[in-house]
């Protein structure tokens, strides 16, 4: 008998089968249930739900994005299935994006799917729970469903990683075409679980990396120079883990460069940053650049070096 098509809505009375698990750091730790959508009496869909009613349940940081699971389902029709989902972001406030995977997929017959999605959640975005409702769109041969499946639950917390950067030696007002150094700090303090953080940060051609001044209190760093001739500018990567309630931080000494026309940096008056704002790979957290000031001390009554 041909199906016309059918509106489902998931109700209290919803048959429960067996539990599951399988869920992300970033997700609370909940058990999963397949629920079944019965077609007739013996071919249904299913998909996946926690016990307190969500397709998954997200915690993301403010400033961070991550990629997770949205709904998992099983074909269970007998025969073959295509299915998409469409997320209802209307509810969520501003700074807070879900995007879920909305193309058409093909499930044989018992096959599993599990859609992705993507959450970011800006710097400023309010710190709450948002609900966003997921629809299932399925096909096959005898008929097509729209089913209103386990909404998603997106929890925005604030960061549980802080970044900071300060001189730790050297004048924040130098003479120019003076051989002058500078040490930097990059600390990095973790409130969250253990975690692998990547810390990147650029210095400007100006300057030179006294690697033998040069350390950190874990993890491994790279220095690459990019740009073309000799005053290129500098790129730093650390890679670093922290454990939870920890911080490690990693010391940085510079030098003013002689540059190509054997002039002693800095040739002329101004302000001048020692490096850009060192950031967190993953993170929208990124501290501000140090600057100084050189300045012209001949007061024009003498030749300057």
């Amino acid at each position: 008998m041909k199906w016309s098509a059918v509106f489902l809505i998931l109700l209290a009375s919803s048959m429960i089968l067996i539990g599951s698990s399988g869920n992300f750091r970033e997700y609370e730790s909940e058990r999963k249930v397949w629920v079944d959508i019965v077609q007739g009496n013996k071919s249904y869909i299913s998909y996946q739900c926690t016990q307190s009613g969500y397709s998954a349940v997200v915690t993301v940081e403010q400033g961070r994005s991550l990629t997770f699971n949205a709904l998992t389902i099983k074909n269970q029709l007998g025969e073959t299935l295509e299915a998409r989902i469409e997320g209802d972001y209307s509810s969520l406030p501003s700074g807070v994006n879900v995007d879920l995977e909305s193309g058409w997929v093909i499930l044989f017959d018992l096959e599993e799917y599990s859609f992705e999605g993507n959450v970011s959640a800006a710097g400023d975005a309010p710190v709450g729970s948002y609900e966003v409702p997921i629809m299932l769109y399925a096909e096959w041969d005898r008929g097509d469903a729209e089913i209103s499946v386990c909404p998603l639950k997106i929890n925005v917390i604030e960061p549980q990683v802080e970044l900071t950067k300060i001189l730790i030696s050297g004048n924040t007002t130098v003479p120019i075409k003076t051989n002058q150094s500078w040490t930097i700090r990059i600390e990095i303090t973790n409130y969250g679980p253990e975690e692998e953080f990547t810390i990147k940060d650029v210095i400007p051609a100006e300057f030179e990396v006294d690697l033998s001044q040069t350390s950190a209190t874990d993890g491994g760093y790279t220095f690459v120079k990019q740009g073309g001739g000799n005053m290129g500018s500098t790129h730093m990567e650390w890679v670093v883990t922290v454990g939870k309630g920890e911080s490690e931080h990693m010391d940085i000494t510079i030098y003013t460069r002689v540059n190509p026309a054997g002039h002693q940096e800095f040739t002329s008056e101004g302000t001048y940053a020692l490096n850009d704002g060192a950031w967190i790979v993953g993170y929208e957290i990124e501290t501000d650049s140090i600057e100084v000031e050189a300045i012209d001390n001949c007061d024009h009554c003498c030749p300057c070096p």
